[in-house]
């Protein structure tokens, strides 16, 4: 778990209680209704630091703190007031949704940040290939950009004709393949292997192959991406010739299956 979520959740569960606590002396002097408003913000707080879980921690405590400090009788889970009762289901029901809502826009800004992340490394493997970098250097950024892309363990470029065949990762985005192990944000790619094909005027000329983490999710954005990152390789394998990219290849030394 994430230090942001470690300290989201720690939100949701402690900074209710706190803050119920410190509302205790205006109690009586302020509206309930606006009481309970007052520990939304904690809940918002947690879900944005924490997200979805911390955000509903957040809220089950804000009901419960709202209920111990705040209604009669004190320093007590019973409620004797009908008002309270209903502020109380409509605080959790609040707390609730402003917490669902606040995780999706965390995790919608920090899909974003991944996106352009992700789009940065073609940009710069583009930029290699216009100020003239040898295919060797282009070689050795793609595979890199596509290791640290896709949390691979290993990732070589193979000339064809290929040893053996490899479920494929196509030009969409999706593999070629029947098993896929779904990790919530995307599919991992598997540690037997993956190819995707790197083509030169329509016709395969090597592969990279990519070994895959189990733990690790590849989403559909960063998996268009590779396919965008192996564009880039054919663009300069065709501008240094198949010929170069032998050299290249056999330079780097062969990899056994």
């Amino acid at each position: 778990m994430s230090a942001n979520r470690l300290v989201g959740f720690a939100v949701g569960g402690l900074a209710p209680i706190g803050i119920a606590a410190l509302l205790v002396p205006v109690r009586g002097e302020v509206d309930n209704t606006n009481l309970a408003l007052i520990l939304v913000l904690a809940v918002t707080l947690a879900a944005i630091l924490g997200g979805r879980g911390a955000g509903a921690l957040a809220a089950v405590t804000s009901t419960l703190a709202f209920d111990f400090f705040l209604t009669r009788p004190y320093l007590s889970v019973q409620m004797d007031d009908t008002d309270d009762i209903e502020t109380a289901l409509i605080l959790l029901a609040v707390a609730l949704l402003v917490g669902e809502v606040a995780s999706r826009g965390r995790w919608s800004r920090r899909q974003h940040e991944d996106i352009a992340r992700a789009v940065s490394r073609v940009h710069r493997v583009a930029d290699q290939i216009a100020y003239d970098a040898t295919l060797d250097e282009v070689v050795d950024s793609v595979k890199t950009e596509l290791t640290e892309l896709l949390g691979l363990h290993d990732c070589w470029v193979e000339l064809a004709p290929f040893t053996w065949p490899l479920p494929r990762l196509e030009r969409g985005g999706t593999l070629e393949t029947s098993e896929h192990h779904w990790l919530g944000t995307g599919f991992a790619i598997s540690q037997d292997g993956v190819e995707l094909p790197v083509l030169v005027r329509g016709c395969e000329v090597a592969r990279l192959v990519l070994i895959g983490d189990p733990e690790a999710a590849a989403t559909l954005e960063q998996r268009v991406v590779a396919v965008a990152l192996a564009d880039q390789l054919s663009s300069a394998v065709a501008l240094a010739g198949i010929d170069e990219l032998h050299r290249v290849v056999g330079a780097d030394g062969p990899r056994e299956g």
